[in-house]
């Protein structure tokens, strides 16, 4: 029978060993940084209000927005130089694109409709229709992913734009919103997050964050009172890499995203495994590990408390994402 004066120790030790065994389960949740890597920059329309950009076969299209001013276009990603452009009515605001069969889909802002235009001639051959306001968008090969500058995004069907399904997503466990473009990458969507420097990828089936890109130092090197933010991303598969650019930029940067491995002091392993090596034990493993050393650790704290012994405080970690830097950017 457990004495009175013991109970509430006991009590208190069976929370530790749970806060313990569980933190390994919590912190397998964070996402991880990338690193920036450039590896070449080009030209671009500073007069250029970016909303989406969509490289295919070659070629690059880019849609830009506010009103009296939105059009399609398509660029020559090595000059920046406009190739070709097609004008929105005054009372359209341009939003993202993405590429669908022969067509290049256009969202507009608050006017719910989505122009259809022939990837040839760039004439409009026909619309979608929906509600709210359309931010990104990207297609999956299955669907058409997109935003509307909230948590959500929503899975849409290429031939009708109905909704099929709509996902959430979350930052280390938080709803994170205002996600503006995308790109589709395999099982991965890639977004511009409005007013920020930062470039989220997503995992398209949980939502959950993978890892953040902080491309501050690409907004850096802009100047001027005219230079908006971060919007603008284009998957080139031949060089498995992305061209960013924002709202207003004189530059576009092709660039890749690197993990950051922790360095490794045996230098008698084998090179191979290395670059294969996770940073990180698998989540299985993590949890694994904690759920073995719960047993032996609650009877080791069981024991020090009910002979009085205090125990040593824990500690978790705490991941802070990258900063991201403000926009005086007035329009969407």
């Amino acid at each position: 029978m457990i004495r009175p004066t013991v109970a509430p120790r006991v009590l208190t030790a069976l929370m530790v060993v749970l806060f313990l065994t569980l933190t390994p389960a919590s912190v397998e949740g964070d996402s991880e940084a990338a690193e920036l890597h450039v590896i070449s920059s080009h030209s671009h329309d500073g007069g250029a209000f970016t909303q989406g950009l969509e490289m295919h076969d070659g070629s690059l299209y880019e849609s830009t927005g506010l009103y009296g001013y939105s059009s399609l276009r398509e660029v020559d990603p090595s000059s920046g130089e406009v190739l070709r452009q097609k004008q929105l009515e005054e009372s359209l605001f341009g939003e993202g694109i993405t590429v669908v069969g022969d067509t290049i889909v256009m969202l507009t802002w608050k006017e719910g409709i989505a122009l259809i235009f022939d990837i040839e001639t760039f004439e409009v051959v026909g619309n979608h229709t929906y509600s709210g306001e359309g931010w990104g968008l990207c297609n999956d090969g299955t669907s058409l992913v997109m935003s509307n500058g909230t948590s959500e995004l929503a899975f849409r069907d290429p031939e009708d734009f109905t909704v099929q399904s709509t996902l959430l997503v979350t930052l280390d466990g938080q709803q994170t919103n205002l996600l503006n473009e995308l790109e589709c990458v395999g099982g991965m969507i890639y977004a511009n997050v409005w007013r920020s420097d930062l470039i989220l990828a997503i995992n398209s089936t949980s939502g959950a964050v993978e890892f953040t890109v902080d491309a501050s130092q690409l907004a850096a090197s802009e100047s001027g009172p005219s230079n908006g933010v971060l919007n603008g991303i284009a998957y080139v598969a031949e060089r498995d890499a992305f061209l960013i650019t924002g709202k207003n930029w004189t530059s576009m940067h092709l660039v890749s995203f690197e993990s950051i491995q922790e360095p490794v002091e045996d230098d008698d392993t084998d090179p191979e495994s290395v670059t294969s090596a996770p940073s990180s034990p698998p989540r299985a493993e993590v949890l694994s590990l904690s759920v073995c050393l719960g047993i032996p650790l609650t009877l080791l704290i069981l024991f020090l408390w009910t002979s009085g012994t205090p125990g040593s405080p824990s500690r978790r970690r705490i991941h802070n994402p990258p900063a991201t830097r403000a926009s005086t950017e007035g329009d969407r």
